[in-house]
């Protein structure tokens, strides 16, 4: 009896057991038909519903609006602004493969000992205008961004203020950013990139801007052209207009010379080459030059000087007449004067414009260290070391006021910086231009002042130390520095 009993007693338990798993696994496959309470569903908790119940839930969230912040500017986003809206059909399937994946055998085993599922966040999908997201983001940094200040030129200091750094939102991460939210219904808010910028250096830029506020109160006509030689930028004002070639035009006369002429050797052409480019006086040694290049005559000499100036590709430079010799020039007609009106009467005989003229001390430089289109259009005849005595014989220009001090461009330079410059003037034109080699920096400038009639030297040589002043600033820093 007792061995009877203790076999039905086994049999019951083991159907009680089977029972029990059988009711266990009917709840375990009604349980995969609904999200895990340790699960949420776009970051919210929707546990213990089914799949369309969590949807529901998902889409109305998703409707409401969305908490966006700025840096310190928070802003509200209407879901319906950038066509946001919840894909059902895509978020049903993400949903149905998320719990499918719990149909492994252990997942049954963690049901009986009532071990829920690891917290997880399942992920929606949304659709939304990419077009309209960035229209709203566009708006947002026309708001709130404060793009970097360069330095600004202080007329008032002749100085230029310090910039200002900025920041600026990050279009493309933000949109990203944005996308993401708007497809979390919990928590709804998110934080735009905004990309701190530092404060930008000095750039020719500001330094044409102090230009141009300068000659704001001027009543002629300036040109002016400025080269960083380091870093190859330039900036310009009337760099393209005409102004009368005056004495500059004795810097392609030198190069003429070094190309049909040796300077290397000929201590007597060399003299006189020196003579040119550093005494404003001597007249008679250009005239001397033009008449060697032209073989006993200065017209086909100057024909031979703007010859050079066209194979260089420098246009609006030529020499149609000597210096000072008498004769009707022939008419050269250039695509700088050939503009109407005029405000600088350039001469007919020798004209230039700042920036052929700055390329041309650029070209000199560029010679002087083996490079550069000089030695290659005079195919070797012009020598870099004819480049380098012409470029010396320009520092020894000492062009001094009556108080024995520098003047014109070479007033605004501090003590012992080389100067290779070439100036010259009429009476109703200043000009000074040159290379400022400093070692730490490199620069060419070039200045033209015109005014009808007459143009005062002792205006222009104020406006020209002004100006040169203000650009070795620039390149050199204050003295102080």
């Amino acid at each position: 009896m007792p061995r009877a009993w203790n076999r039905w007693l086994s049999r019951g338990v083991a159907l009680l057991l089977v029972g029990f798993l059988i009711w266990q696994f009917a709840l375990f496959q009604q349980e995969l038909q609904r999200i895990p309470r340790t699960w949420t569903v776009a970051g919210l908790a929707v546990g213990g519903r089914s799949i369309e119940e969590a949807l529901d839930a998902v889409e109305r969230a998703l409707a409401a609006p969305l908490r966006v912040q700025y840096q310190d500017h928070t802003l509200m986003l209407d879901p319906a602004d950038v066509e946001a809206r919840l894909d059902r059909g895509k978020s049903r399937e993400l949903l149905q493969q998320a719990l499918s994946e719990r149909q492994r055998p252990g997942a049954f085993l963690q049901f009986l000992f009532r071990q829920p599922p690891p917290p997880r966040d399942l992920p929606v999908a949304i659709q939304a205008s990419p077009e309209k997201i960035r229209l709203w983001l566009l708006e947002v940094a026309r708001r709130f961004d404060e793009p970097p200040v360069e330095p600004q030129p202080d007329l008032e200091r002749f100085a230029f203020t310090p910039g200002r750094p900025g920041h600026v939102l990050n279009i493309s991460r933000s949109a990203e950013r944005l996308q993401a939210a708007l497809a979390q219904a919990a928590p709804r808010e998110v934080a735009l990139v905004v990309d701190e910028k530092p404060a930008p250096p000095l750039s020719l830029s500001a330094l044409g801007r102090f230009f141009e506020a300068y000659l704001s109160a001027f009543d002629g006509t300036a040109g002016i052209f400025i080269k960083d030689l380091r870093r190859g930028e330039t900036w310009m004002h009337n760099g393209d207009l005409p102004f009368s070639g005056v004495g500059v035009m004795r810097l392609p006369v030198a190069l003429a010379v070094a190309r049909a002429r040796d300077l290397i050797h000929d201590e007597a052409r060399r003299q006189t080459v020196f003579r040119m480019l550093t005494d404003e006086t001597a007249l008679p040694a250009v005239d001397t030059l033009l008449t060697d290049l032209g073989e006993g005559d200065p017209a086909k000499g100057a024909e031979r000087v703007t010859a050079l100036l066209r194979e260089l590709g420098l246009v609006n430079s030529f020499m149609a007449w000597p210096f000072d010799q008498p004769g009707t020039p022939p008419a050269v007609v250039t695509p700088a004067n050939s503009r109407p009106e005029l405000p600088t009467h350039p001469d007919p005989r020798q004209q230039t414009t700042p920036e052929d003229l700055g390329v041309l001390l650029e070209m000199l430089r560029q010679c002087t260290q083996e490079g550069g289109p000089l030695p290659l259009v005079s195919e070797g005849a012009v020598q870099p070391g004819e480049c380098q005595f012409i470029l010396e014989a320009m520092t020894q220009n000492r062009l001094l006021d009556p108080q024995g001090q520098p003047t014109l461009l070479a007033a605004g330079l501090p003590p012992g910086i080389a100067f290779a410059r070439r100036p010259g003037w009429t009476n109703e034109t200043r000009a000074d231009a040159g290379i400022v080699l400093a070692g730490r920096a490199e620069y060419v400038l070039v200045v033209f002042l015109h005014r009808p009639i007459l143009m005062e030297w002792e205006q222009a040589v104020r406006m020209m130390g002004d100006l040169s002043r203000i650009t070795s600033q620039f390149f050199l820093g204050t003295p102080s520095e």
